[in-house]
């Protein structure tokens, strides 16, 4: 758009430049055919109410009139030569201005596309292949942070529990134990002393056998 109202405006001024050099061109052309004229009338005879023209005077104004017209028509001829070059000129201006708007243009939206990409890599982050927006991101990591918090609390208190349960048990799993060395210890002592009564019994048993057999080998009365 702005480059046809360029080439219009161009045109108006080059239209207007040529106009004013064709005035321009044509007022001394005109001056001097006129002069001409007069001359030649006021140098002409008069008889009964006309102009009496030398031939020669009258071709030489005629041959006046035409090289006027010739050198007219001839500057014309360049004037619009030159104006259609200039014309011809403009109209390459006005191409390449717009070579240059359509570069422009393209930079432009290159530019603003650069910057889209820019925002979009500064609101935006890729993870494993997925493209997720950094507030989402930063949520999404807190959100998991602080569950493994919860959990990490939980398994702590679990923890704490099972230690607590552990001890209890191991306290329990001591005395049981102490509690089976005492009655080992006592199992065993009966166990001794049984054995001691039993070897006395077996030594009075032996005895009592050994007084049996001295009593029947002493002899009868």
């Amino acid at each position: 758009m702005k480059a046809l109202f360029f080439s219009l405006a161009l045109m108006c001024t080059v239209s207007a430049v040529q106009a004013q050099g064709t005035a321009a061109e044509k007022a001394p052309a005109t001056n001097k055919l006129e002069q001409q004229f007069n001359n030649l009338k006021n140098n002409s005879n008069s008889w009964q109410g006309y102009k009496v023209v030398k031939i020669n005077t009258l071709e030489a104004f005629w041959k006046s009139v035409q090289e006027t017209v010739a050198a007219k028509d001839k500057k014309l001829d360049n004037f619009e030569a030159e104006a259609d070059k200039k014309l011809q000129e403009a109209r390459k201006d006005v191409a390449a201005q717009e070579q240059q708007l359509q570069a422009m243009k393209q930079s432009m939206e290159q530019k603003e596309a650069e910057i889209q990409q820019s925002m979009h890599d500064i609101t935006h982050i890729a993870v494993l292949g997925i493209d997720i927006p950094k507030q989402f991101y930063v949520l999404l990591n807190s959100g998991i942070i602080i569950a493994l918090l919860i959990a990490l609390g939980v398994m702590l208190v679990q923890h704490r529990s099972s230690k607590i349960v552990a001890n209890e048990k191991r306290k329990a799993s001591d005395e049981m134990e102490l509690e089976l060395n005492e009655y080992k210890k006592s199992a065993r002592e009966r166990e001794l002393k049984i054995k001691r009564e039993l070897q006395t019994e077996l030594n009075r048993v032996e005895e009592l056998k050994q007084q049996l057999a001295s009593v029947k080998k002493q002899p009868q009365l």
